[in-house]
């Protein structure tokens, strides 16, 4: 096994200086870490974990807080641990899962969190370590997708394929996440010069199913959904109803991660890029980490054509 003391020998520097490269680049000059680092890629030095912890007095170590409620949670999430898993193995830490809000600081860096509401900013603002959301809150660092700029994207699709009437389901809950989709379909109808029709409902396909069936839907109707939960409500609505999709019937959903496809056809939806995500997400604990200010990041996600649209 490579150590240290065989880098430094190859280097032809001291062991401190090749534990200032490692740990503490800050104190040496460009031109000796690029040296260094080039013999601990030729040699394939391994730094050890404890000691780099202790060096740096780091744990090495991110917790990944889930306040969603359990019976909740999106099947999306499995992928976002994924990407967040590897995005942070590359940076040489190990992730660790948590579902409560005891954000207990023993051997950990760092949090990342999904599914904070209202009541946990407070705590999240008090905490002595680096947080980084996957949401959006002001005075928090926080990744988040641009919800409106999504439902603006799924509302001028249904425009251009012309449908008639459009119906916008949103759910009934106040998170800025929600607001923010709603608004985004207000947006597009109100540059389009079109009528509104908004209905908030529970996250839920057969609460979607029974409320449309309710509604008593017609031909030549769009459905932008907030979900695709929300989404794989209304096909099975319309299709329940006799209407054909996407002739009668177009529908664009939200989140784009596994539910589209349970659809007995494709679910169009907006897709979240979870790896870009998750790239932002520990790019911002990275970086405060380091000491540098942050801001939040808003990523645009995607128009995924299935087969529910024109």
């Amino acid at each position: 096994m490579v150590s240290l003391l065989d880098v430094a020998r190859a280097a032809h520097v001291s062991k401190m200086t090749v534990s200032r490269v490692l740990n503490h680049p800050d104190q040496v000059s460009p031109e000796i870490i690029a040296d260094v680092q080039q013999v601990i890629a030729e040699l394939g030095y391994v730094q050890n974990r404890a000691g780099r912890a202790l060096a740096n007095n780091r744990h090495y170590n991110i917790a990944f807080i889930l306040l969603d409620d359990i019976n909740e949670i999106e099947p999306y999430y499995a992928h976002l641990l994924m990407h967040l898993t590897d995005e942070l193995r590359h940076a040489g830490y190990t992730l660790e899962m948590r579902h409560d809000r005891n954000f207990d600081l023993t051997n950990v860096d760092g949090f990342l969190v999904s599914g904070a509401r209202g009541s946990d900013f407070e705590l999240l603002q008090s905490l002595t370590v680096p947080v980084v959301i996957y949401g959006t809150e002001p005075g928090i660092p926080s990744v988040d997708i641009d919800n409106k700029a999504g439902t603006q994207l799924a509302t001028n699709a249904l425009l251009d394929a012309g449908y008639a009437r459009l119906i916008y389901l949103g759910i009934d809950m106040s998170e800025p996440f929600a607001i923010n989709r709603e608004v985004g379909y207000r947006d597009a109808m109100l540059t389009a010069g079109r009528t509104t029709e908004i209905y908030h409902l529970p996250n839920d396909e057969h609460a979607a199913q029974a409320f449309l069936a309710d509604l008593n839907l017609c031909g030549n109707t769009g459905i932008v959904a907030a979900t695709d939960r929300l989404g794989l409500g209304a096909l099975r609505a319309g299709r329940s109803q006799g209407l054909t999709v996407p002739t009668d019937l177009g529908i664009v959903g939200f989140d784009g991660i596994y539910i589209h496809q349970l659809a007995e056809l494709p679910l169009t939806t907006i897709q979240q890029p979870l790896a870009t995500i998750a790239q932002h997400m520990v790019a911002l604990l990275m970086k405060q980490l380091a000491g540098e200010t942050v801001t939040s990041v808003y990523v645009v996600p995607e128009l995924l054509h299935g087969a529910t649209t024109a």
